[in-house]
């Protein structure tokens, strides 16, 4: 690719392409290839002018070296999306600029019949769409507006309805734009971040990353994780969650033969699929359908608002009909019907939603819906998992205590073998730590099998292993605890949590690993307190020693340990009962029960993927005074919402009464009422709380 270097600095560079103005194509192919590069802060590609400006770390030689190799064909290799921001945004400038020009050679260059002709032909599906909702019983915007152009028409005022109309279309344009950008930017935050696949292989699968698995690949998925891509289940079975795309309250058995999604998690079983869609681009299309068609989108506020704006549209237009009863006026009835009350309410609201999720993924924090923010601005009650939430995501292993005689190391190798296929806290710190010691563990056991709450059985050999808590070990599975053993143990701390391995029926070996309570916890519940939770609770499988010294650390006075999933839901259900508003905070796939059981689930994104599915909102596990910020997005956001209701009424309620005065002109009425839709949109998109520096 050729380019002319236009300025340099130590961290910017601004090139002017050889080849001028770009395609749409080539834009994004420029401006999604440079974003993938590490080195690359910011992009900005002017396509009109075919320029583009890099923000960048390290080199700028190396980048421009890079840059000359770059081809902008289709068959470059890029990924770029099939709904792109950018080319959006192009879109809609174009679009606008070209309705601009337009009107100005209309206004200055066609004599006065053609532009006369031109306005009732730009008018007809104005007119059209308003006869059609009438006829069906409806009374809408599209009434309004094609009353107050064919009031126009009707005594010859023809620029009138030239400039209702050009600016009803003008206004629509801007907030299809406004309302697509926010849309966009939130699908963005919400499309799926999967680095790493087990490609099945021949003998053993083996950890890929994504960008290497190609059509027609396998791919192994396994209990409580997401699919990352596209493709058919070729081999096993499994229920899946697709709730996120489709909506289905229930799981979906698969088997082969059978569709699977991106996005979607394996809550049951396991599957191979055959991969069939490798773009990463068919999630990211499927959010936007479900960011627009969704319901739980829309707060209760936005909803109430919209009722009451709808029963005033029949108003709205009967005050228009007696205005000219009373006055014979069309000038002033037609200014009573540019006032649309709806505009505000169904555009600017939405965008303040919209705004808000998109701030709070600033923040490491994605919001599902809307009216998640609105439950988390009424919470009274928060409940907290211990492990890997009010304790650090990245808990280490400390020692390694081996029975019988055994290797630690192998029993480490042993435990990390199993513990890789079910992401969780602690199975990460034994990977990690299998890792660190240099300890390759690959496939040397039989298909692993998850049972919640419990721990992971698999076969090695002809031996049996299980491998979780002291109640799978010793009550379920009946393992002995010898007596020399139960001395070893003391050698654990009590504040660390315990994994237990056993082999054959004996006791292998225990797992230490350290789980400090994150420094930021104390601190963060009592600014919680402050924000209007007066009800904080932390809730475990550990033992009863292990979570009153976290309690404590973390500032919590009431506290369960040794509890089962389904405790969890059942107590979040009580205290729903009770009248609360429950949040409930966990990272597990023994957290899942209660997170769908809350009116907010937040998982943490270092955790099980079931858990981040089924949740309503996820957390950066190493952030949990994010926390707080949600919650102060939470509780600023519904102030927006309701000032935006009552401005937007009384804004337009001004513009009606100075249309039935005579103080405006229906086209002044328009671009008023226009106006501050946009206005109350763009103040709509401003940060709910200060970012820090």
């Amino acid at each position: 690719m050729r380019y002319r270097i236009v300025h340099t600095s130590p961290d910017r560079v601004h090139l002017a392409l050889a080849r001028g103005r770009l395609s749409p194509q080539e834009a994004d192919i420029l401006y999604y290839a440079l974003l993938e590069r590490r080195d690359v802060i910011k992009v900005q590609v002017f396509a009109r002018t075919g320029e583009v400006a890099i923000r960048f770390r390290q080199s700028a030689e190396e980048l421009l070296g890079w840059l000359d190799s770059l081809s902008l064909s289709g068959e470059s290799g890029v990924k770029v999306p099939a709904v792109s921001a950018r080319a959006d945004s192009e879109h809609y400038k174009e679009k606008i600029i070209g309705m601009l020009l337009r009107r100005f050679l209309k206004r200055t260059l066609l004599p006065v019949p053609l532009r006369t002709a031109l306005t009732v032909y730009r008018a007809l599906p104005f007119l059209w769409h308003g006869l059609r909702d009438l006829a069906q019983g409806r009374f809408g915007a599209e009434i309004i507006h094609a009353s107050a152009i064919g009031a126009s028409l009707l005594i010859r005022d023809f620029p009138t309805a030239d400039s209702i109309t050009f600016l009803t279309e003008l206004g629509e344009v801007l907030e299809e734009w406004t309302y697509k950008k926010s849309v966009d930017d939130l699908a963005q935050s919400l499309a799926l971040n999967i680095s790493k696949v087990w490609k099945v292989g021949q003998g053993a699968d083996e950890l890929a990353d994504i960008e290497d698995i190609a059509a027609g690949d396998r791919i192994r998925i396994t209990m409580g994780n997401m699919i990352p891509l596209d493709g058919i289940a070729a081999e096993g079975e499994a229920m899946v969650n697709q709730a996120a795309l489709t909506g289905e309250p229930l799981t979906v058995r698969k088997i082969p033969g059978r569709a699977v999604f991106a996005g979607t998690v394996v809550e049951e079983g396991e599957l191979v699929v055959e991969v069939r869609e490798v773009s990463g681009q068919t999630r990211y299309d499927k959010i936007i359908q479900m960011i627009e068609e969704s319901e739980r989108m829309t707060p209760a506020a936005q909803s109430q608002a919209e009722r009451v704006v709808k029963r005033m549209i029949p108003y709205t237009f009967g005050t228009a009909v007696l205005t000219w009863l009373l006055t014979r006026n069309v000038t002033k009835a037609a200014s009573v019907l540019m006032v649309d009350f709806s505009c505000a309410i169904e555009v600017a609201m939405p965008v303040a939603t919209l705004s808000a999720m998109s701030e709070a993924n600033r923040h490491r924090l994605t919001v599902k819906g809307g009216k998640f923010l609105e439950a988390i601005s009424a919470a009274d009650t928060i409940v907290f998992d211990k492990t890997g939430t009010l304790t650090r995501a990245t808990p280490c292993v400390e020692q390694v205590v081996a029975m019988e005689g055994r290797d630690p190391e192998e029993m480490l190798r042993i435990a990390a073998c199993l513990e890789e296929h079910f992401p969780h806290s602690l199975a990460n710190a034994v990977v990690r730590a299998a890792v660190e010691k240099g300890l390759r563990h690959e496939e040397m056991h039989s298909k692993p099998e998850y049972i919640v709450a419990h721990g992971i059985v698999s076969t090695i050999g002809e031996g049996r292993v299980v491998l979780g808590s002291w109640h799978f070990i010793f009550d379920v599975e009946g393992v002995p605890l010898l007596p020399e053993d139960e001395e070893r143990l003391e050698a654990i701390p009590e504040e660390n949590s315990r994994l237990f391995l056993a082999i054959d029926g004996h006791l292998a070996a225990v797992i230490g690993i350290a789980d400090p309570v994150k420094e930021e916890a104390v601190e963060v519940i009592a600014r919680l307190k402050g924000q209007g939770i007066r009800h904080v609770v932390m809730m475990t499988g550990d033992s009863h020693k292990t979570a009153a010294a976290v309690a404590a650390r973390a500032g919590i006075t009431e506290f369960y340990a040794e509890v089962l999933p389904e405790d969890k839901a059942r107590y979040v259900e009580e205290q729903k009962a009770a009248g609360r508003k429950v949040i409930m905070v966990g990272d597990g796939i023994n957290d899942s029960p209660a997170l769908s059981a809350a009116d907010v689930g937040i998982a943490m994104k270092e955790g099980a993927d079931i858990a981040q599915e089924i949740s309503d909102v996820t957390v950066s596990g190493d952030a949990l005074g994010q926390l707080v910020v949600l919650k102060q997005i939470s509780d600023r956001l519904m102030p927006r919402m309701r000032s935006t209701a009552r401005v937007g009424i009384g804004f337009n309620g001004a513009i009606l009464l100075a249309g039935l005065l005579g103080l405006v002109t229906p086209g002044t009425a328009a671009f008023l009422h226009n106006a501050s839709t946009i206005g109350l949109s763009l103040y709509n998109m401003t940060p709910l709380v200060e970012e820090k520096s």
